[in-house]
């Protein structure tokens, strides 16, 4: 029996990191040789862990920014009391702070460490990135990591995001949305899906959309984040007609069905699940010329980048996807070929495996 402990703060529904540790615990906790444990601090989507009966689940206290610094000792010691009590064999982390802790109990204990690199992260150079392996969402962050942590290029091992199979979305789940929010069957949807704040370029698809909604008055935003009044520097947008928000939620799949495009302006990105989600249902796809989005996709083949400093020409370059639909189609589809090329979920786990196999089996 192999016993994995998970560690991940914040296990929200509006979160890339929270979701690919989603598809860890679901994918080991359908195979018999391996016991997964999960350790978190909460989160708006424990829920669902229903879905994963066999996980081993805990919350402990603690965060993500410097006030950890008030649960560092005991979090340490939690920590290693539970691992020595659960026979661990291999931590791996989902975040720095977690990472930190757990690297020192591994060389008390004689365990071996993972950490998975998210997101380009700045300061705590001493403790950052010192597991046995770095599992790192691109390229590009790899070459971040190398560049300014300094980290062993041996450790690193680059993974793109899996995507999963969604669940079948029924068209009346589709008609009772738009009857909801009275979007005729003859309006343009655009969806954002993503925190809303500046690393996503919100503020930029705002700016561009006053000048979309001008050229053409059949366009409707629906964007899929943190509540209204969580909008920093961006309430006002919230009595715009033009754009309906959705809270974080479980199933958020028939979104992408009603869309017809899927924008993600961002300013910085490592690998965002959204990008594959959408070529995963086919739809065109505009993203920030930045980071993992860049790496991913050919500007024009299957999908479109922009500046995400220039909110003019995002609107041209949604503008001409609303008045060229064959275009973005065949843009979807090439994003779909490339998704199921390099994001399969199986073949993402089969590398887990041989990743973690790598490291038990290590003398």
């Amino acid at each position: 029996m192999k016993r994995i402990l998970h560690i991940t703060p914040d296990f929200n529904y509006s979160c890339g990191r929270s979701k690919l540790v989603f598809l860890y615990l679901k994918y080991f906790d359908g195979i018999e040789n391996y016991e997964t444990h999960f350790i978190t601090n909460g989160g708006d989507s424990i829920e669902r862990l229903k879905e994963v009966p066999r996980v081993n689940f805990q919350i402990f206290r603690f965060t993500t920014g410097y006030k950890n610094i008030l649960y560092k000792n005991k979090f340490y010691n939690c920590l290693k009391e539970y691992i020595h009590k659960n026979k661990i064999d291999l931590i791996h982390t989902h975040h720095r702070f977690p990472e930190a802790a757990a690297v020192q109990i591994s060389r008390e204990l004689k365990l071996r460490t993972v950490t998975s690199a998210h997101s380009f992260v700045k300061g705590f150079k001493q403790t950052s990135f010192k597991s046995d392996k770095i599992m790192s969402v691109s390229e590009s962050l790899n070459n971040y990591l190398i560049e300014k942590f300094n980290v062993n290029n041996e450790k690193l091992i680059t993974l793109y995001n899996p995507i999963d199979q969604f669940t079948q979305i029924d068209s009346e789940t589709i008609n009772r949305f738009r009857l909801e929010n009275s979007i005729s069957s003859d309006k343009k949807v655009l969806l954002f899906i993503g925190r809303i704040g500046k690393d996503k370029g919100y503020d930029t698809l705002i700016s561009s959309l006053a000048d979309i909604t001008r050229k053409n008055k059949k366009v409707i935003l629906v964007v899929n984040g943190h509540a209204k009044e969580n909008i920093f520097g961006y309430k006002s947008t919230s009595n715009n007609d033009n754009i309906i928000f959705i809270p974080p939620q479980k199933d958020n799949y028939y979104l992408y069905l009603i869309a017809d495009i899927v924008v993600l302006p961002s300013r910085v990105d490592p690998f965002p699940f959204v990008m594959i989600e959408a070529g995963s249902y086919k739809k065109p796809f505009i993203g920030g010329n930045t980071g993992g989005i860049a790496e991913f996709i050919e500007d024009g083949k299957n999908g479109l980048l922009v500046d995400p400093e220039n909110p003019q020409m995002l609107a041209e370059k949604i503008i001409y996807l609303l008045n060229n639909p064959q275009i973005g189609r065949t843009m979807g589809e090439k994003l779909y070929e490339k998704v199921n090329l390099l994001c399969d979920y199986n073949s993402y786990f089969s590398e887990v495996e041989k990743i973690y196999n790598s490291l038990l089996n290590r003398e």
